[in-house]
């Protein structure tokens, strides 16, 4: 799997989608340091592939990537607690790929 994209929540490290081959992925696996152990977790909606990832407040979004035909603009976010992943309704207004994310520490945020 390649160009997967990564991000750390409550210390464990997520790998969402990627492609393999000719096939994007929306298959996401956890990284367990402490246990050393792979696990699989719920899919994405949507295959992509080099999308930008980050954690805030508890939940992992997912923001663009490609589907192996044309850049998203969608963005994914994934609840731990329920296993689940939603899309928002609220998307970038030109799809992107390998985009960069960041959290701004904003007061009252």
């Amino acid at each position: 799997m390649a160009f997967n994209g990564v991000g750390v929540l409550d210390g464990l490290l997520y790998a969402v989608g990627g492609h393999d081959g000719p096939l994007v992925r929306k298959s996401v696996e956890v990284y367990n340091p402490d246990t050393n152990c792979w696990t699989p977790v719920a899919d994405m909606n949507l295959c992509r592939r080099n999308a930008g990832v980050i954690a805030l407040t508890g939940l992992l979004y997912v923001v663009g990537g490609d589907d192996g035909s044309s850049n998203l603009a969608s963005v994914e976010v994934y609840s731990p607690k329920t296993d689940t992943w939603t899309l928002l309704p609220a998307h970038m207004g030109i799809g992107r790929s390998y985009a960069g994310v960041a959290i701004i520490d904003k007061p009252g945020f």
